[in-house]
């Protein structure tokens, strides 16, 4: 079957007429010609979506000129217009440095939201913007001989970017890798992980915590007889975890006990601290104020009053919504500590009022 692709030349023309009578930047002109033109920010064309499994999708990106390789384990901040309104989420690059494109891997967590659009609605040719590549969740520039990466949920997406990395490399190190899954239908890029296993030098685990598992795979909890059973040099190994906050508790608090390695983590999820007061917080340039809880956020107290403070991730990675205290007692929600600034700055993603407080919004 023959099919004829028509290019729509009056429609151009008209864009092409209004752009010439209208004061537009040189770059607003070359825009005409490809949308990810820009001399300010990395824009980016959704190169193909592939579906992971009903609840999840890995976007390949073709960004512009603008964009540098990043390295394995590091995250970008992505935006997206939903509604004329546009959103920023913070995801990890699931993709390896070396890959033709990057490429993060979403996860739909519940109606609504910039992840729950971009399974839902995403299709190829559709326009996001990118941060530059940042994150410390990365390989030392040496990599060790021996490293073990425990990862639950959507902490597989790091992980694979730096596994990815290493055996597209000539490392001669031994890895050892056990995910934990509810399911099989949870399971985020399950079929490129059975292919990176198929390399001699990763042992990979999948262990559910859920389903029968099925040939080769295990069924399991982690803890600490599980660690010394399964991977009985574990406390040697290098170790690199991610995953929601139970998870990482339990590898850290193993580890302070047992490793004898260095340890890299990152969180997916903030841990508020118990207790608290909260206080009154006051917005000095918009001039209103609200009354805040002891485990509510700063950013939620601003976005109850009713600003729409400039945020990401909500959980102090990616550092967006940092904004300056004028004066005040503030509480870290993740630690606990209480600090009195003044004219200092703060992600207020994870910090609460700790009595009255003045934020520059």
């Amino acid at each position: 079957m023959h099919l004829e692709t028509r290019f729509d030349t009056a429609g151009w023309m008209r864009r092409l007429g209004k752009a010439l009578a209208t004061p537009f930047d040189p770059e607003d002109y070359l825009a005409l010609f490809d949308a990810r033109h820009s001399a300010r920010e990395i824009r980016a064309r959704v190169h193909r979506v592939r579906r992971e499994g009903d609840r999840a999708v890995t976007l390949e990106l073709a960004p512009n000129r603008l964009w540098r390789p990043h390295k394995a384990g590091q995250h970008v901040m992505l935006g997206v217009d939903i509604g004329g309104v546009r959103h920023q989420r913070c995801f990890s690059l699931s993709s390896a440095p070396s890959d033709p494109r990057p490429a993060i891997t979403v996860k739909r967590h519940g109606p609504g939201g910039v992840s729950d659009h971009l399974v839902n609605h995403c299709r190829e040719g559709d326009l996001v913007t990118l941060s530059p590549a940042t994150g410390d969740f990365v390989l030392p520039e040496a990599a060790p001989e021996r490293i073990l990466f425990l990862t639950a949920g959507s902490g597989v997406t790091p992980v694979h970017s730096i596994v990815k990395s290493l055996l597209a490399s000539n490392y001669e190190g031994q890895l050892v890798w056990a995910h934990f899954e509810r399911g099989y239908h949870q399971w985020l890029l399950g079929e490129s992980l059975r292919g990176l296993a198929l390399d001699d030098r990763l042992d990979f685990r999948l262990v559910l915590t859920g389903d029968t598992p099925r040939d080769g795979d295990q069924a399991g909890r982690l803890n600490e007889h599980w660690l010394t059973e399964q991977v009985p040099d574990a406390a040697g190994r290098t170790l690199f975890t991610c995953g929601p906050e139970g998870f990482l508790d339990t590898v850290i608090d193993w580890h302070r006990r047992h490793g004898r390695a260095p340890l890299f983590h990152e969180r997916f999820q903030s841990a508020p601290a118990s207790g608290g007061d909260g206080g009154r917080v006051r917005f000095a340039r918009s001039g209103g104020d609200v009354q805040a809880e002891g485990t509510q956020s700063l950013l939620e107290a601003a976005e109850a009053a009713g600003l729409r403070p400039k945020h990401g991730c909500r959980m102090g990675i990616c550092h967006t919504c940092k904004c300056r205290v004028t004066r005040g007692r503030v509480r870290d929600l993740q630690s606990g500590a209480r600090r009195e600034l003044a004219d200092q700055e703060i992600r207020i993603c994870v910090h609460g009022a700790d009595g009255d407080v003045e934020l520059d919004l």
